[in-house]
């Protein structure tokens, strides 16, 4: 992310749409906040920063920093994609981390739900769970998230999710909880929920889908 887009981000202010996170060491307060972000509209988490915009800055090098991707990736579930980002402002490194509104909710850290509501994160009740899950099932399941008729043994071409697996890890884009499990890795990219393969993974990795997909 540029400067200038970090700023117009910025000047959002802290709230329903941006968080800052002053010093980053706190691994369990940036899940909880995430997840809370998946589990409502989305939204921003900059680190290093205060609440009054003042630039902190981060270590870059620290271990924290390094292997922050995958250790969110460890402690969410379902598995979530969010796009982390170093910037630098003012002579100082900042990480921008964009949360998308996530799709399967509700999304837990740690194995507890967290909302994001009034501008703080709370732990989710059975009451609030509900609303989560209700909130977004009033919206059109997307096509490609709806699941195919394809039998995973015979119609999934294996070799080429291998080969994405290989390119993936190369350009460090993903993290795969097992690279060798095929089932596992169309689960982490979402192209598969509950054993069965989704349109979507369908399209993308089947032998011939137009078999099931004339149009």
């Amino acid at each position: 992310m540029k400067s200038s887009a970090i700023r117009e981000t910025l000047s959002l202010g802290e709230g329903q749409i941006v968080v800052f996170i002053p010093i980053f060491n706190n691994l369990s307060s940036l899940g909880k906040t995430i997840c809370g972000f998946l589990n409502s509209r989305g939204g921003y988490v900059i680190c290093g920063m205060d609440d009054q915009g003042t630039i902190i800055g981060v270590d870059s090098s620290s271990p924290i920093v390094t292997g922050l991707e995958e250790k969110l990736y460890e402690d969410l579930s379902p598995k979530a994609y969010v796009s982390m980002e170093m910037a630098e402002l003012e002579q100082k490194s900042v990480v921008v981390i964009e949360v998308p509104e996530g799709r399967d909710v509700p999304y837990a850290y740690k194995n507890i739900i967290y909302s994001y509501s009034n501008n703080r994160i709370v732990k989710a009740d059975a009451e609030l769970i509900r609303n989560i899950v209700m909130m977004h099932q009033t919206e059109p399941e997307r096509w490609e998230r709806r699941f195919s008729l394809a039998e995973f043994d015979s119609d999934i071409d294996f070799d080429e999710i291998s080969h994405t697996v290989e390119d993936s890890l190369k350009v460090r884009r993903s993290i795969f909880r097992d690279a060798s499990q095929s089932l596992m890795v169309l689960e982490d990219l979402s192209l598969s929920r509950y054993g069965h393969l989704t349109n979507g993974g369908d399209v993308l990795f089947g032998f011939n889908p137009a078999a099931r997909f004339p149009q």
